[in-house]
């Protein structure tokens, strides 16, 4: 794996249509194998704390993305085009069943970084929470 330098950026979308952006540039580590991806990368914003959060997202050959957060708070989640998964999204104040439909994803990664993009709709209990735009950068440093 090599070192490299991961921007992610979130923009959420409520029912009111109104937007909440979330930035966050971490170190972290990536490697590509037979048109397949690692990005590894930690940060303390989520929780809002000091303990961090482990994030692996995995890009397969077949274009899904899978995302695994560690620490306090931990949550598997797969976005598919025009599909959706349930997840188990477990926070220090307990755990709750969420939906990700994927929308679209555009995978513009190669074995030097490059870019990922995810737009994406989170429910609870079935009822739409936000829409959201991931966009993923990765740069070797």
């Amino acid at each position: 794996m090599k070192d490299v330098l991961v921007k992610v950026k979130t923009v959420q979308s409520d029912e009111n249509r109104e937007n909440d952006t979330i930035e966050l540039t971490a170190e972290g580590k990536f490697a590509s194998k037979d048109g397949a991806y690692l990005i590894k990368y930690s940060d303390a914003f989520i929780s809002g704390t000091n303990d961090p959060i482990f994030t692996t997202i995995k890009v397969a050959s077949d274009g899904s993305v899978s995302v695994t957060r560690s620490g306090s708070y931990q949550s598997r989640f797969v976005i598919e085009k025009e599909k959706r998964c349930n997840c188990l999204y477990q926070t220090p104040y307990g755990t709750m069943t969420m939906g990700f439909y994927g929308e679209k994803i555009e995978n513009k990664l190669n074995p030097n970084g490059g870019e990922l993009s995810l737009w994406y709709t989170v429910d609870v209990n079935g009822s739409e929470l936000n829409r959201n735009q991931m966009t993923i950068t990765v740069k070797e440093v």
